[in-house]
């Protein structure tokens, strides 16, 4: 919905990922609109300026047989998380219960998931200061994806 944010974010140091072009679930769709999602999204992420390597995370975490074959068979890499705090009711919409998980479940190579932004999202923002100073205090240094994928080869 906002191309013209990807050079901004490219600027300041971000990787560009590929989460489809219509946040469908892709459970039982056919490798056609499968391989749609994708490629139209990998363009306008190129045609935004991204030149670094594009990877996948499938929307609402949901792949079943189509689509593990298109990533499999395009040399996609899938990428996944191990801290979200926003699925359990009990912690999300607040913000202290929100940075106390991600600093008690975050671990070396952790991918934290946060989507800050959503309206409806302010314990969300909140939340990133208060985590990003919690993690430095404990060592943690923040890298790309891209980063972490080559320290895990």
């Amino acid at each position: 919905e906002n191309p013209d944010v990807i050079p901004k974010l490219i600027a300041a140091g971000h990787e560009i990922g590929n989460h489809t072009f219509h946040h469908d679930r892709l459970v039982l769709k056919s490798p056609s609109h499968i391989r749609s999602e994708i490629e139209s999204t990998e363009a306008l992420i190129r045609a935004a300026g991204w030149g670094g390597p594009i990877y996948f995370r499938a929307p609402h975490y949901k792949k079943l047989v189509a689509l593990p074959w298109y990533l499999m068979r395009h040399r996609r890499t899938h990428i996944t998380w191990d801290v979200e705090p926003e699925s359990n009711p009990k912690i999300d919409h607040h913000t202290d219960r929100i940075v106390a998980d991600v600093l008690s479940r975050t671990r070396p190579g952790s991918i934290i998931l946060l989507h800050p932004w959503y309206s409806g999202r302010e314990q969300t923002r909140a939340a990133i200061a208060p985590i990003i100073a919690g993690l430095r205090r404990r060592g943690f240094d923040f890298i790309t994806v891209d980063e972490l994928l080559r320290l895990r080869r």
